[in-house]
C-alpha cells in the first residue's frame, strides 16, 4: 500500500518537475542568446568598469553613512521598545510582543551593518590608498563596535522582559545558552526560521551560480567566484545533513 502511494506521489509530481526542467532549459537558452550578444558587444567590460567606478566613488564615505542610517534606526527602535517595557502594566501581552519585535529589528540592523562594514572595508583595501585604508579600518572598527553594542542592549532588554533568558552577547557560547533557556514553542520558531533560512540560502546559491555562469560568458571573471558560491552551498548541505544524522542518533 505504501509503495503504491509513493508511486502515485511520484506520478503526480513528475509532470511538474519535467515542465520545470523544460522552462529552465528554455530560459537558459534565452539567457545564453542575449549573453552571446552582450559578449559580442563587449558589454561585460563596460559593466565591470561602471560597477568598479561606482564602488570606488562611494567607498570613502560608505561605512559612516550606512552606520548613521542603520544605527540611527536601531537606536530609535530600541528606545521605543524600552519605553514600552517601562510602561508595561504586566497584563497587555501585545505591548511586549511589539517591543520584542522591535528588538528583533535592532538585531537585524546591527547584523546588516556589520556585513556592510565588511564589504566596504574590503572595497577600501582595493580602491583606496594606504591612508584611506587606515581611515576605513578605523571606521569599520567603530561601526562594528556600535553594532555589537546595539546587539548587547537588545539582548539585555529582552532578558529584562523575560527573566528566564540566559547568556551574554560577549560569551562564545551565547547561542547555546540562549537556546537552552528558550521554551519549546520558542525552539520550534527558531527551528522553522532556520529551515527557511537554509532553503533561502540554498536557492540563492543556485541563482548566484546561474548569474556567475552567464557573467562568465560576458567578461573574464575566472572560476574563483563560482568556486566560492559552490563552497558555501556545500557547507550548507553538508552541515545540515551531518546535523540531521547526529540528532537522529541522539534521539534513537
Amino acid at each position: 500500500m505504501r509503495q503504491k502511494k509513493e508511486r502515485s506521489d511520484n506520478r503526480r509530481a513528475l509532470p511538474k518537475f519535467l515542465l520545470g526542467l523544460l522552462g529552465a532549459a528554455l530560459g537558459g537558452g534565452v539567457l545564453g542568446f542575449f549573453t552571446g550578444i552582450g559578449a559580442h558587444l563587449e558589454l561585460g567590460e563596460s559593466l565591470s568598469g561602471w560597477v568598479n567606478g561606482l564602488v570606488a566613488a562611494v567607498t570613502p564615505w560608505a561605512i559612516p553613512a550606512t552606520a548613521a542610517v542603520t544605527m540611527g534606526a536601531a537606536l530609535a527602535l530600541y528606545r521605543s521598545a524600552r519605553r514600552q517595557c517601562l510602561e508595561w502594566n504586566g497584563e497587555d501581552e501585545d505591548t511586549m510582543d511589539r517591543a520584542e519585535e522591535k528588538l528583533s529589528w535592532v538585531l537585524l540592523l546591527a547584523g546588516v551593518q556589520m556585513m556592510l562594514g565588511m564589504f566596504f572595508f574590503a572595497a577600501a583595501s582595493r580602491y583606496l590608498r594606504s591612508d584611506g585604508v587606515m581611515a576605513a579600518l578605523a571606521e569599520f572598527l567603530i561601526s562594528c563596535g556600535l553594532a555589537v553594542f546595539a546587539q548587547q542592549k537588545a539582548v539585555d532588554l529582552t532578558k529584562r522582559m523575560n527573566p528566564e533568558k540566559q547568556g551574554s552577547i560577549y560569551d562564545a557560547k551565547f547561542h547555546k545558552k540562549w537556546m537552552e533557556s528558550c521554551d519549546e514553542a520558542e525552539r520550534q520558531q527558531i527551528g522553522q526560521a532556520a529551515i527557511r533560512a537554509f532553503r533561502a540560502a540554498c536557492n540563492a546559491c543556485v541563482w548566484i551560480w546561474v548569474a556567475l555562469m552567464m557573467l562568465g560568458f560576458v567578461c573574464d571573471i575566472g572560476v574563483l567566484p563560482v568556486f566560492v558560491a559552490m563552497l558555501l552551498w556545500g557547507i550548507l548541505q553538508v552541515t545540515y545533513t551531518l546535523e540531521c544524522i547526529r540528532l537522529s542518533r541522539k534521539h534513537a
